[in-house]
């Protein structure tokens, strides 16, 4: 192996757990009015419901851009006719997301909407590191392995995030699909970031959370792929991985063994 490659959502940083923070940190604005833990529930229930509904789903589906991420891009980087749709549509998108779930307990104000809906964005933008990250990059690093980033999303949320963490700066290479009009688990993208870093697939391991993007889309390429479980997500018998782990440390060992 010469190249290790990561997803970055759930991978590398964690996604999920944030966002249920800042939905719960957008909700606590109704303060008595409503009750919060409902009122961010179902703020996410319909952000999922509007987003599939969306004119823009069909694009965000096949570059994996999610309605929680709908919630707090910019949309400010990229030329797709769909990502400038995007910048058209999410504002009202997201106000009428709260609006809903407001209303939903009663309430109807829209510049408790509007709050909520900023609120909620800057809670968001927070980029944590899974705590063994450091420590294996380093590690990688120190053995002369080549390190890359493959990930879903728009430009510009995608480039925060990495910015934000500092990853940007510590991998050779990164590929994100809504740059290249090509997503996890299309073979199209892993083969870009092998061109990019000068390996060949079978020289690369692809490492990530989901089954069905990077373990089924990293084996389709030919290169070896690593699972890591993260947030409760089952195996996926359909895509098994080289190597399946609970974190990021089981890799270093693993690739020592092969070789």
């Amino acid at each position: 192996m010469r190249a290790v490659l990561f997803d970055l959502d759930e991978t590398l940083i964690l996604d999920e757990p944030v966002t249920r923070e800042a939905l719960a940190a957008a909700a606590a604005l109704a303060g008595s009015r409503a009750d919060p833990e409902r009122l961010a529930a179902r703020a996410w229930a319909e952000a999922r419901r509007r987003w599939a509904e969306g004119p823009y789903a069909a694009y965000c589906r096949r570059i994996g851009h999610s309605a929680a991420e709908g919630l707090w891009a910019r949309y400010d980087r990229g030329d797709h006719p769909a990502i400038q749709g995007l910048r058209q549509w999410a504002p009202d998108y997201r106000v009428a997301v709260w609006r809903e779930a407001l209303a939903e307990q009663g309430v109807r104000d829209d510049a408790l909407a509007e709050a909520m809906a900023e609120r909620f964005a800057a809670a968001r933008r927070r980029y944590l590191r899974y705590p063994e990250v450091d420590p294996l990059l380093a590690a990688l690093r120190e053995r002369g392995y080549l390190l890359g980033i493959v990930t879903n999303g728009v430009p510009d949320l995608q480039r925060e995030k990495l910015a934000g963490s500092g990853l940007e700066r510590e991998v050779d290479a990164v590929v994100i699909s809504g740059e290249v009009d090509c997503g996890k688990p299309d073979p199209g993208i892993f083969r870009h970031i092998c061109r990019s870093l000068g390996v060949a697939p079978h020289e690369a391991v692809m490492v990530g959370d989901n089954p069905g993007r990077d373990v089924a889309g990293g084996r389709a390429a030919g290169l070896l792929t690593v699972w890591v479980q993260r947030g409760g997500r089952e195996r996926d018998e359909r895509h098994p991985a080289d190597l399946a782990c609970t974190d990021l440390s089981a890799l270093l060992p693993w690739l020592e063994a092969l070789g």
